[in-house]
């Protein structure tokens, strides 16, 4: 295998995890690579890091840009790059060593654009012999209900060829951007590889990231994604339309708790007023959610009350499972 992969990694503030990341991507066993480190304006020593990184392998660029958010550095590294084929990984992430050969070798195999793998949070490394480590490939159908169901959105999870991606960039300022470019990709395909071994190791321990920051108007202006998921699965059945609902449900309840924590955000109930009727009008008996249906029955002083007791019952089980687990490993 001669082609070339440019991997393309966003850098912001992750000095604690940038050396793992991109010692990662230098050990993979497959070897023709293009590693675009694009330093987002980082005021930490990440840059610094790259840099560093840069004259220890030739295959590393450097590339240090005002701080403009991972969307535009995403950009910076597509235009670019010059791989035959194109993967993204995320700086406080890290990757199995045989991702890239075992990807990149199953999409020549079967003459497949798109490979996808599965991932792993870094706190569950320990179950990764528990997970099923087949290799298949899914159809339109298939690949489309997988990702709804199981919420497939991240880009840093596929090897792309180039052709795909071509003239596809992502959207400036906003969240979960992922949602609106892998939409696109997969609308563009008839076949998917899917390997179910989690060459991706996803950080949960980074709690300065944005996406597990604090809630902010940004987070609440994301509200976008599920609705263009739904425009953009309307042409396909009634399961993968229910799939669509689905995801909008989870998504934007998510929000609507957020707001009773954060009522600063949402003084006049006007966001959660909004929230509400999409829920309701998204909602159905075939696609039911308790804290769905809590929303659409309950007034909104009643669920914040109705949320508040939950989260305290949750809270206590939580403890008292870790009380038990404790006592019984004793």
């Amino acid at each position: 295998m001669n082609y070339l992969l440019s991997v393309i990694v966003p850098v912001y503030n992750v000095e604690p995890y940038l050396e793992r990341c991109i010692t990662s991507i230098v050990n993979q066993t497959y070897k023709r690579l293009e590693i675009i480190l694009i330093n987002d304006g980082s005021t930490d020593s990440s840059g610094a890091i790259c840099d560093r990184k840069a004259i220890m392998d030739n295959r590393i660029r450097v590339y240090h840009i005002a701080n403009s958010g991972s969307s535009i550095a995403r950009n910076y590294g597509l235009e670019r790059c010059h791989g035959d084929y194109i993967a993204f990984v995320d700086s406080d992430d890290w990757i199995d060593q045989n991702m890239f050969s075992s990807m990149i070798s199953f999409a020549i195999k079967n003459s497949l654009e798109v490979v996808e793998c599965n991932s792993i949070n870094s706190k569950e490394i320990t179950n990764v012999h528990q997970i099923d480590k087949g290799y298949r490939i899914e159809n339109k159908d298939e690949f489309i209900c997988r990702i709804l169901k199981y919420k497939r959105f991240a880009v840093w999870r596929r090897v792309y060829h180039k052709r795909v991606l071509k003239d596809k960039f992502f959207i400036p300022n906003i969240l979960h951007q992922d949602v609106y470019y892998t939409i696109d990709i997969i609308n563009s395909l008839t076949r998917l590889g899917y390997l179910s071994q989690p060459f991706y190791i996803y950080n949960v321990e980074n709690m300065n990231s944005v996406i597990r920051g604090k809630y902010s108007l940004t987070k609440l202006n994301s509200i976008g994604a599920p609705l263009y998921v739904i425009q953009q699965t309307d042409i396909y059945n009634s399961k993968i339309k229910t799939l669509a609902s689905n995801y909008l449900v989870h998504f934007l309840t998510s929000h609507y708790n957020s707001l009773y924590l954060n009522n600063k955000f949402d003084p006049d109930f006007r966001h959660r007023k909004q929230i509400k009727g999409l829920i309701n009008k998204h909602q159905q008996l075939h696609n039911f959610s308790f804290y769905g249906y809590a929303i659409k029955l309950l007034p909104f002083k009643l669920y914040g009350t109705f949320l508040l007791i939950n989260n305290t019952r949750i809270d206590l089980q939580r403890k008292l499972y870790t009380f038990l687990k404790h006592v019984k490993s004793q």
